[in-house]
């Protein structure tokens, strides 16, 4: 396994740094500048197709994170994407959209490949359904945005019936080896719909819908959305994780799926508090339900006084952002994440390529 166990394939990074006390927040103004530019966005993007995503979160050997590189490339397409549905695409967009395709399709592939593969078009790609998902996901920004070509769409189409098959013989599908996190199949659900709307293909959309029915029908077991199932779909770990709700959330609320509010309402009723109450705006998330003392490890950690999670509170960025209903705490939490460090990230993005790729998407990204 390449992974230090329990470990999400979700990109929970450590962005808020240091305890939950914090000074006054800073005028609107100086929230905006941690917007994306397009300076920022070419360091960015000169970093992750040059040198590429360091498999570690904050520099920090301990916390292995083996897929950065994917979820590098992808984010950034998802961030340019957006940019380009909102009437202000960065230059030569279609390139660089491209360019961030085919790094995923061969050096994102890596971590992937030791498991089972299958020959999509011309491309050798991993089963993994968190790998196909994503790289579904980037084909339908390039869709969504009218910036496909005549190779990506048939990519876009021969990708999404090669992973209609795989789910219509075993529907909740491993992202490596044989663990299976229910959450690393909303990206491959977001795609589906994605594909289904974006190219009229019924049948795309009818597998989209049948696995993001399965995730509700997870999440509404008496324990709880669980981490890790069998192939048969029965809880292996059955403690949800806020890690888990917000990715998944996020995922199926890019998809423009309302069973998304489903997770987000559980994430934020359940494990999102402000600390510091009414008088300061500052938000956080717990990584574990109220009274389960879990472990930190690197998908939760670091966890700070009271059980708090930069993985969750990161994660909730996405979430939130991406629901209309809970945009006051989507502020918060930008707020905590200002305060706490993220700007010297932002700042020198080409020194943290993944968190500052992952903050920008969940303060960025819309429903698709």
């Amino acid at each position: 396994m390449l992974r230090a166990p329990p470990r999400l394939l979700s990109p929970l990074l450590a962005l808020l740094v240091g305890g939950l006390g914090a000074p006054a927040v800073a005028q609107e103004a100086r929230s905006a500048s941690l917007a994306p530019t397009p300076q920022s966005l070419e360091k960015l993007e000169r970093r992750i197709l040059g040198g590429g995503c360091a498999p570690r979160l904050l520099g920090d050997s301990n916390r292995r994170f083996v897929e950065s590189q994917l979820l590098c490339d992808a984010h950034l397409s998802f961030i340019l994407v957006q940019l380009a549905l909102e009437g202000t695409p960065p230059p030569e967009s279609p390139r660089r959209l491209k360019a961030l395709l085919e790094d995923a399709l061969t050096r994102g592939r890596g971590p992937f490949m030791k498991g089972p593969t299958t020959r999509v078009l011309r491309h050798t790609l991993p089963d993994s359904v968190l790998y196909r998902g994503y790289v579904l996901l980037m084909l339908a920004g390039m869709e969504r945005a009218g910036m496909a070509d005549a190779e990506s769409t048939a990519l876009f189409d021969a990708l999404a019936a090669s992973l209609e098959s795989a789910l219509s013989r075993q529907l909740l599908r491993p992202s490596f080896t044989r663990s299976i996190w229910p959450c690393d199949s909303a990206p491959a659900a977001a795609g589906l719909l994605l594909h289904g709307r974006l190219r009229g293909n019924d049948s795309s959309r009818a597998m989209g819908e049948k696995l993001t029915a399965k995730l509700a029908e997870l999440a509404a077991l008496p324990t709880g959305f669980p981490t890790r199932v069998n192939a048969q779909g029965h809880p292996v770990e059955p403690t949800p994780r806020a890690t888990t709700l917000a990715w998944t959330g996020a995922f199926l609320a890019l998809g423009s799926h309302p069973t998304a509010s489903t997770f987000t309402t559980t994430l934020v009723e359940g494990y999102c508090d402000r600390p510091g109450g009414d008088l300061l705006p500052f938000a956080a998330c717990r990584e574990w339900p109220r009274g389960v003392d879990g472990p930190e490890d690197s998908a939760s950690g670091p966890l700070m006084h009271g059980g708090y999670s930069v993985g969750a509170s990161t994660l909730a960025l996405a979430a939130t952002h991406l629901s209309n209903d809970y945009q006051s705490w989507h502020r918060d939490l930008v707020n905590s994440a200002r305060e706490m460090g993220i700007r010297p990230m932002l700042e020198k993005p080409h020194q943290h390529p993944l968190e500052a790729a992952l903050y920008w998407w969940g303060t960025t990204a819309r429903p698709w």
